[in-house]
Formats: structure tokens, C-alpha cells, sequence
């Protein structure tokens, strides 16, 4: 079926199912719950829906939504198929056997990196374990409740068990051999996975299937499953997660409160009380919303009891980055001093502010405002002189406060501040406001010289550092940018008018208004041009590697090369389940091709190798042949004499990247090119080397090449 009507029919598909179910149901029953798990697995269909009209083009959403699709008409048919309602029951058994195949098969393409072989060997035991199930349900259960009790449902509830933990073992793998992002999003793929068939498994199917005992319904077990539809579409949709790890460090405290209290809770009440199970879900829920209610509540009054000292500090820090700023700016002292007195204003309802700085070990006056404005420096420096501790003083029958500041117990200055204007005393909060004022203006003071040295050379190598490294990402993102658009440009205006040509001269064909000898001429002629342009789409922008992963385009590669000429390719991919970005993957491929269609061209060697091993956070790339060689120069510049320009265009691919290069070659003993790259980007080796024979190092930057 053609990939594009695809997405449509089965929607169709699920809406007929749904409907006729609803009619068949609506004669014999009538109660909400019964068509409760109807909206669960519509719920399913239509996040799958959802996820695919944000990515219509992703393989990896496809699969998805063909996973939504039988998990939300396996959820959606479960009542219907218990009362027995045809076609609901036989579809039921279908949908259901294969769910964990398809399933494994999606985590098979999510995330994008090699899985171990007993993955795929599980998933083809998976598929095995579904079609034999629903052989033996048609063949002998559809007419025997004992076989399908017996065996069918253990068979598929044993299938399921076994794709969730070969799921969690393979989400486990990746967190040993991944960076922080990635697994965070398996963090919260096991957590989603986890809260969203735990408790079907646990409460409702292993108590029904193994003990026979009638566990919770399923209606009140199967509105956990839709978290984990929800993560999925949120990972696959979304280019930011939330810290899972960083949220659960933080409530689970909490959590284990609530399951403690909900433990005593259920423990007094059957001691008191005889209650049936749905009173005690009824109970526990109501206990539950409670404590969310309560917590709610704390979290919506917490800020306003801090409100008043929050929004102080924060001006604190607003004005103390603020004074920093106008230092680095090389402002005078005083002019700082005059934003220090306005914030304590602002922070406390003062009379007046004094601050007295030493220079040379000779006191002044900065800055005074209010109350001091009515006394001369003279009078002010010499109450300090009988002030070297924080203490209250009166002068001329006012309250003033000395704060000195010091700096390993040298007083290089004094804070003074008047009394409140309401002549009430300090709060403790107000105290220990005005002490983180006094320190950070002695840190800032004290710091002044040194800050404007430091910042003038930060800003040096920052903005030499910077504009390296602006240009660079520049330089490559808008390249790809740009191949990206002329690509669509071509595909998508270009290559459909010729198609739609091409149909329009073979209608004049079939009608006899055109001489054959011609239309075969222009038909030639267009085909050459349509497969043109489709070579030069997937070369401006390879999107096979976005969609579908390096490993797998690196085959691709192969197979096109083996088919078009007489070589042989070999290919060794480890990335110890590592995913490599995209970014990088697209220029790995793009080197890789590069040195692999020059070794077609010019070693004139029947087979070439290709090796990407990841190593401590470096992707080890190497291509290699046994052709003619060549004789690699002093300077690699120089290959653009001997037309080896594609070797100069993945030297600054590398360079852009922070790669290592190194090329070893002789005349009559092959080429092996071999390149190092930081898969995070943060890489420190800034040499390349260029090897005739004997070892050579290239720098980075000039492409300079020196001996060792």
C-alpha cells in the first residue's frame, strides 16, 4: 500500500471498527464504564495521529503510529470482545498477539543506534509467539473457552511480559553508553513505560490469567496505559525534556510519605472497618486528591509568605550584577557607591546612607544621602575613627549603624546607615539583608582593579574564542541550510514538473499526436534528467541519514556502490549503542562517501573498507584501500594540484568539528585516511596529521604541516 494513502485508510479503518461495536452495543448495554476503554484506545489512536502530522516524513513516527493503532484498538476492543461481540473478540485476539511485535519493532528504529543481536532474535520470538497463538485460537479456541484459557492467554500475556522487560533490558544498555540527554530520555521512557503497564500487568492480567482470581477491573487498571503513548509523542515531538532524575530526586520523599500514609491508612481501616474493593479504590483515590489538594495548596501559599523577601533579594542581585557591570565598565567608585545607597533604599525604609571607602589607607566620603547629607565628611569620618565594630551610635540625638567592611580583617570601609524612617527596630530578615549588602560591596570594591584587568582580557579571548567558533557553526549550518532548501527546491518543483511533462508526452503518444522517433528522443532525455536530479537531492542533503540513522545509510552507501561498480565494500559499525547526533551523522556520512567514491575513482582498487568504532566519547572513522596510493605532500594545500580537492573539503569539515585528520599513503601501498571526532563536540585535539611513509602533524587552523 502506498505509504501515503496509508496514514489515511487507517483511520477509516479504526472509526468503522469503533462505530459498528458502539451500534452492536448500544441494544444490551448502557453504563459510561462500559465504553470507557473505547475512549482510552481512541485516546492512543489520536496521539499517534498527532505525533505523525508533526512528522509525516519520519520512519521512526510511522512506526509509532502503527503502534498507536493496535494498542488503541486492542484497548478499545476489550469490553466488547469479554461480552462476546463479534468481529470485537477475533480482533481483539489478532491485535493483541501481535502488539509486542510491533512494539519491539518500533524500539527497534527509537533510538536511532545499533541494538544487540538477542533483541532482534527476541522480537522474531515475539512474532512467532503471535502468529502461534492466533492459529491456535482460530483453528481450536474460537470454539473452546477451555483452550483459550488455557493457552491462548497465557501465551499472549507471556508475550507481553517478555517485550517489556527485552524493552527495559535495551533502554538499560543505552544509559551505559550515552550522553546526559540521552539518558535522560530513556530515564523517563523506563518511567513511562513502567507507570503505564505495571499496573494492567500487576493488578488486572497476571491475577486473572495465572491465579484465577478476579483482580481490578480493567477499566480502572487501563487509564494508567495512556502515559505511555503521551511520553512517547512528548520524546518524538518535543527538542527539550524535563530532568526526570532531577524531579524525582525532589519528590521522592513525597512519594514515599503518600505510600507510607496510604499504607497505615488501609491497615486501620480493616481493622475498623469491612469495606469490598471498589469502596477502597473509592477511599484511597478520594486520600490521594486529598493529599494533592493539600500539597497544592502549601506550594500556593509558600510563595506568598517569601514574596516580600524573594523580590528583595532579587533586587539585591539585580543591582549587585548591575554595580559589577558598571566597575568592568570603568566607572568611578563613587559613581557605585551612589548604586549601593539606592539599593539598600530600595531594600530597606532607611533615613539615610553614608559610604566611606580607604584609598591609600586614606578614608573618604563616596557617597552620603538623606540624613548624612546635614553633616560635613569632616564630623562623619570621624565617628568612623571611633567605630571599628558594628554598633549602634547616636550623634546630635539620631541613631546611626556602622557596618565596616573588611577584607582578611583589614577595614577597608564602612557602611552607615541611618535609622528606619518609622523608628521601628531592624527585623532579622532586614539584618541579614543589610550584611549581604556590606559583603558584596566589600567584594566589589575590593575586586575593582583586578575585575577591569580580568574582564578586559576575558573579553579578548572570548570574543577571539567566539567569533571561531560562531563562524564555523555558521558557516556549516547554513551550508546545510541551504543544500536543505535547493534539495526540497528540485524534489518538490523541479522534479514534479518533468514527471508531469513526462506523463503529458506519453498521453500524446498513446493518442498518436507525436512521431515516435521524437517522443522517444525526449523521453530519454527526461528520464536522464529526473534521475539527475534525484542523484543531485539525496547529494545536496542525504535525509536517508535523519531518518533512518548512519548505520544504516553507511549500507546503503554499499549496496548503491557494489551495484554501480565493480568494488567491493566492507563495513565494521560499533557505537556501543551510542546515538550519534544528526548534525554529525550528516557530515560523517558526507565524509565518508566522499572517501569512498575516491577511492573508486582513483586507487583502482577492488575492495575498500570502512570502519566507525566509537571510543571514549570519540567516533574513530577509517576508509581504506589497497589501490595504486599516492604521494601525500609537505602541505596539504597542495593536493588541490593533484586534484584531490575532496580531501581538502573533509579537512575543514573535520577542522569545523575539532576532528583529527591523518592520511597515510604511498605510491603502490594504498590510502588509509583516518578521522577522530568529538560525537559532543567537545573534543580538545586540535591536530591533524598528513602521513607519506612517516608521521606529520597538521594544525587545525593554518593546515600548516610539520614533522614530529
Amino acid at each position: 500500500m502506498n505509504k501515503k494513502v496509508f496514514p489515511f485508510v487507517m483511520p477509516l479503518i479504526f472509526v468503522l471498527i469503533i462505530c459498528y461495536t458502539l451500534l452492536k452495543m448500544y441494544n444490551e448495554h448502557f453504563s459510561f464504564q462500559h465504553y470507557f476503554t473505547m475512549f482510552i484506545g481512541m485516546a492512543f489512536f489520536f496521539i499517534g495521529i498527532y505525533s505523525y502530522v508533526q512528522k509525516p516524513n519520519s520512519i521512526v513516527v510511522q512506526h509509532f503510529l502503527a503502534l498507536m493503532f493496535i494498542s488503541g484498538l486492542a484497548i478499545a476492543l476489550s469490553t466488547p470482545s469479554s461480552w462476546n461481540i463479534k468481529p470485537a473478540k477475533e480482533l481483539e485476539v489478532i491485535v493483541v498477539s501481535f502488539a509486542p511485535y510491533i512494539l519491539m519493532k518500533f524500539f527497534e528504529h527509537f533510538p536511532s543506534s545499533t541494538k544487540p543481536t538477542f533483541f532482534r532474535q527476541v522480537r522474531m520470538i515475539t512474532l512467532l509467539i503471535a502468529i502461534f497463538a492466533t492459529l491456535i485460537y482460530f483453528l481450536i479456541g474460537i470454539r473452546h473457552d477451555v483452550i483459550v484459557s488455557t493457552i491462548v492467554r497465557p501465551f499472549i500475556v507471556a508475550n507481553m511480559v517478555l517485550s517489556l522487560l527485552s524493552c527495559i533490558v535495551i533502554f538499560y544498555l543505552h544509559l551505559r553508553s550515552n550522553s546526559d540527554k540521552i539518558k535522560n530520555q530513556m530515564y523517563l521512557l523506563i518511567a513511562g513505560l513502567i507507570l503505564s503497564f505495571a499496573p494492567v500487568v500487576i493488578l488486572s492480567l497476571i491475577p486473572d490469567v495465572f491465579f484465577s482470581f478476579s483482580g481490578v477491573p480493567f477499566h480502572y487498571s487501563l487509564s494508567s496505559i495512556i502515559i505511555f503513548p503521551m511520553t512517547l509523542s512528548y520524546l518524538l515531538t518535543k527538542q527539550e525534556i524535563v530532568d526526570f532524575r532531577e524531579i524525582f530526586r525532589k519528590i521522592s520523599f513525597q512519594l514515599l510519605a503518600v505510600i507510607l500514609s496510604l499504607v497505615a491508612f488501609n491497615l486501620l481501616l480493616s481493622m475498623f472497618y469491612n469495606f469490598n474493593l471498589k469502596s477502597a479504590i473509592l477511599m484511597n483515590t478520594l486520600l490521594i486528591c486529598t493529599f494533592v489538594v493539600c500539597d497544592l495548596i502549601h506550594k500556593g501559599l509558600e510563595p506568598l509568605k517569601m514574596k516580600k523577601w524573594h523580590l528583595k533579594n532579587q533586587e539585591i542581585q539585580k543591582e549587585k550584577l548591575l554595580i559589577l557591570q558598571q566597575l568592568l565598565n570603568g566607572k568611578h567608585l563613587e559613581y557605585c557607591a551612589k548604586l549601593i545607597a539606592d539599593l539598600i533604599h530600595k531594600t530597606i525604609d532607611v533615613s539615610g546612607v553614608c559610604l566611606i571607602w580607604k584609598n591609600d589607607n586614606i578614608p573618604m566620603v563616596l557617597h552620603k544621602t538623606g540624613v548624612f547629607l546635614h553633616f560635613n565628611d569632616a564630623e562623619l569620618l570621624t565617628c568612623v575613627h571611633q567605630s571599628c565594630h558594628p554598633e549602634k551610635m547616636n550623634i546630635n540625638g539620631k541613631n546611626f549603624f556602622f557596618y565596616p567592611m573588611n577584607m582578611e580583617d583589614v577595614t577597608i570601609g564602612w557602611v552607615i546607615i541611618g535609622e528606619k524612617t518609622n523608628a521601628t527596630v531592624f527585623e532579622k530578615e532586614e539584618i541579614k539583608l543589610i550584611e549581604k549588602i556590606r559583603t558584596d560591596a566589600t567584594e566589589l570594591f575590593s575586586s575593582s582593579k583586578s575585575l577591569q584587568q580580568i574582564e578586559k582580557q576575558l573579553k579578548e579571548t572570548m570574543k577571539e574564542s567566539q567569533d571561531y567558533k560562531q563562524f564555523h557553526l555558521l558557516l556549516i549550518n547554513e551550508q546545510e541550510e541551504e543544500k536543505k532548501k535547493l534539495s526540497v527546491f528540485l524534489h518538490d518543483e523541479v522534479l514534479q514538473n518533468l514527471i508531469l511533462l513526462f506523463n503529458k508526452l506519453e498521453l500524446l503518444s498513446k493518442n498518436k499526436k507525436m512521431d515516435n522517433g521524437v517522443f522517444e528522443d525526449i523521453k530519454e532525455s527526461l528520464r536522464n534528467s529526473i534521475f539527475e536530479i534525484r542523484e543531485m537531492c539525496h547529494e545536496l542533503y542525504p535525509v536517508i541519514v535523519e531518518d533512518l540513522g548512519l548505520e544504516k545509510s553507511l549500507y546503503s552507501l554499499k549496496r548503491k556502490c557494489q551495484t554501480n561498480h565493480n568494488v567491493t565494500i566492507e563495513i565494521d559499525y560499533n557505537t556501543n549503542l551510542r546515538v550519534i547526533p544528526a548534525s554529525l551523522s550528516i557530515q560523517v556520512f558526507r565524509m565518508i562517501k566522499e572517501l569512498v567514491y575516491n577511492a573508486i575513482k582513483h586507487s583502482s582498487s577492488k575492495k575498500v573498507f570502512v570502519s566507525v568504532v566509537e571510543t571514549n566519547n570519540f567516533l574513530n572513522i577509517k576508509v581504506k584501500d589497497h589501490g595504486i596510493g599516492f604521494k601525500v605532500p609537505n602541505r596539504l594545500s597542495e593536493l588541490s594540484q593533484n586534484n584531490h580537492l575532496g580531501l581538502i573539503t573533509i579537512q575543514k569539515r573535520v577542522n569545523q568539528f575539532k576532528g583529527t585528520l591523518d592520511i597515510q599513503s604511498e605510491p603502490g601501498a594504498g590510502t588509509c585516511v583516518s578521522i577522530t571526532l568529538p560525537i559532543d563536540g567537545d573534543g580538545t585535539n586540535e591536530n591533524q596529521s598528513i602521513t607519506s611513509g612517516r608521521p606529520f602533524i597538521s594544525d587545525a587552523r593554518d593546515s600548516t604541516i610539520v614533522r614530529k
